[in-house]
């Protein structure tokens, strides 16, 4: 039987690196030189909790980014089903149509053995995990010990109901960052940013001094996408991670605070001045990027360790070679994920006894265990080694492996080496969104309402088309559209953490 089945696959051609968020620390340690089959429920063999070392079998349902999944014989597909004793079914779909082939699957009924989740916390996922759709692997853990393994703030951020439920799919705590044009830097005279008035500065001479030296002004600073305005420019000002706890211990919305608005007219003026792309609010992620790759604009905010190496595979298709750098924090301050991309759920309807389930944990077990997060180090940093166009996309082994092994860079190219400093410095400096863990019912009913009244009101407001009444106009209608209740139930939830 096929292993890949795509859905949708004609959109996969406009797809690049996602923007994913966020984690832990890595481990790193230890690089065999030959392959592992453990034997027990802690080794890589994938094994069942009988000690059986028959080969397992695993369906799965993954998302991918890249331009097309990955292939039934490629490395990410056979190194994980070597290193985990496994064969693996994975239905591969899209990026951008993720979210409406899950629903649809749910609904069906018809599940794999296991789903990968970017966001747990959607109504449907929660819906369904209330209902009993999903298996509670809380009990299951002290005969699975690698799945206890996990940082214990991802764990958290991750529990439901106070359940496991879901399988980690560990990210960095920060990723996003200043990604920047190296030879801009140097053409315009100018360091990384440090401060915010040094970035504003940054992105006015790459507008204005003619920094891809072909003497036409056709450039500009920094590129957004998709009606997003980078959150990360508001940590800067000082703005909450989402929400703020006043010394009652009560939450209050980042919009409500001086800072966010400090933030928000700060773009504003990025905006007017013709520092950012004016068709950010409609244009999709991977047009905006051609901008980038063709020498239009000079920085970007987004994931370093995905989106600096995508860059220069991008080299080998547009003939225009340049270096990337990556800033350190502004202002010092960056705010902090979840420390995961969502994870696994395992559904009742396709994994209908304990026996069954145990046979899936085992695989999810063997992944996390200290052999097989050896291996998959070294089966990275060996790629890093080979031909641009003999590597395989190291984002879409982190998007199909649940553990922390290869979270962090860890090839010891002078990219790599940077990317991981960075991403230290900015976990560092990261700030928690006090919200992590807790369950709000009405934001789980309305969170894509209230969502999109922020965000509408953000780009009006960045592009002129309100002034700071129609901005607090906005925030009324989010706190009587459920805003409010939000906010009461997760003090109350806080409260009684």
């Amino acid at each position: 039987m096929k292993k890949k089945k795509f859905w949708s696959t004609v959109l996969s051609a406009t797809l690049g690196v996602s923007i994913v968020l966020s984690g832990c620390s890595s481990s790193n340690s230890g690089t065999p030189t030959t392959g592992t089959s453990g034997t027990s429920s802690t080794g890589t063999g994938g094994t069942s909790s009988e000690g059986s070392k028959e080969k397992n079998k695993v369906s799965m349902m993954n998302v991918f980014f890249s331009n097309t999944a990955p292939s039934d014989d490629g490395p990410i597909v056979t190194e994980t089903e070597r290193i985990t004793n496994t064969d693996l079914d994975i239905t591969y779909v899209p990026f951008n149509v993720y979210a409406d082939k899950l629903n649809v699957t749910l609904s069906s009924g018809e599940l794999p053995q296991a789903i990968m989740v970017d966001n747990p916390f959607i109504t449907t996922v929660i819906n369904g995990i209330e209902s009993g759709m999903f298996w509670d692997i809380t009990p299951y853990l002290d005969e699975f010990p690698n799945l206890k393994k996990y940082d214990q703030q991802i764990l958290d951020n991750l529990s439901i109901n106070g359940g496991y439920y879901v399988i980690p799919r560990p990210r960095p705590l920060v990723r996003p960052g200043t990604i920047i044009r190296k030879d801009w830097l140097e053409n315009v005279g100018m360091s990384e940013p440090t401060t915010a008035d040094e970035f504003y500065n940054l992105l006015k001479a790459f507008k204005d001094k003619d920094p891809d030296k072909n003497g036409v002004n056709d450039t500009y600073g920094l590129m957004f996408y998709e009606n997003v305005i980078s959150p990360e420019i508001f940590s800067w000002f000082g703005a909450p991670n989402q929400w703020k706890v006043d010394d009652s211990g009560n939450f209050v919305k980042d919009i409500e605070t001086k800072e966010f608005r400090e933030a928000l007219a700060f773009v504003r003026k990025l905006y007017v001045e013709g520092l950012i792309n004016k068709n950010f609010a409609i244009i999709v992620r991977n047009e905006a990027r051609k901008d980038l790759y063709n020498s239009r604009v000079g920085l970007t905010i987004e994931s370093i360790d995905a989106v600096v190496p995508f860059y220069y595979l991008q080299m080998k298709e547009t003939k225009n070679v340049y270096d990337m750098t990556v800033g350190p924090p502004v202002n010092n301050k960056a705010y902090a994920d979840t420390g995961n991309f969502g994870g696994a759920l395992i559904p009742k309807t396709s994994v209908k006894t304990e026996e069954e389930l145990k046979k899936v944990l085992s695989y999810f077990n063997a992944v996390n265990s200290d052999e097989a997060k050896a291996e998959f180090v070294r089966i990275v940093k060996e790629n890093a080694l080979k031909p641009a166009e003999e590597q395989f996309n190291l984002d879409d082994l982190k998007n199909l492996i649940t553990t922390d092994a290869v979270m962090y860079p860890i090839s010891e190219t002078d990219t790599d080496k940077m990317l991981n400093e960075r991403m230290v410095e900015y976990a560092a400096v990261g700030v928690s969104n006090p919200s992590n863990g807790l369950i709000s019912p009405t934001q789980i009913e309305k969170d894509e309402q209230l969502k999109t009244i922020i965000s509408d009101a953000k780009t009006k407001y960045v592009m002129g088309e309100i002034d700071d009444a129609g901005f607090d106009a906005a925030v009324e209608m989010w706190k009587k559209a459920g805003g409010s209740k939000v906010a009461k139930e997760f003090s109350e939830l806080y409260k009684n953490k």
